[in-house]
């Protein structure tokens, strides 16, 4: 099932361009509030990197019960891009 999710990562990559492109497993997502208020919002980290991640975000279900990610940076000094995101529909 994680072959499925990289492959289906790799085709929306693929859709986005070919500029510096990772796809992983999650190691973890923690929702981060600004200490002055506002909106929160979450921050996704894989081996690859961080991403911010807005809550308005879809995600795709995952077939294998684990959270993978897609993340592109599209200028080589800039943040990395949260492409696609799977999660099990248990989270």
């Amino acid at each position: 099932m994680a072959a499925v999710a990289r492959a289906v990562c790799a085709t929306t990559i693929l859709a986005h361009g070919n500029k510096m492109k990772t796809a992983g497993p999650v190691d973890n997502i923690a929702r981060v509030v600004p200490p002055g208020g506002g909106p929160s919002h979450r921050i996704v980290r894989s081996k690859h990197g961080k991403a911010i991640l807005r809550d308005d975000f879809p995600v795709l279900q995952s077939k294998d019960g684990r959270m993978h990610v897609c993340m592109k940076r599209y200028d080589p000094l800039g943040e990395m891009e949260v492409i696609c995101l799977f999660m099990p529909p248990s989270m």
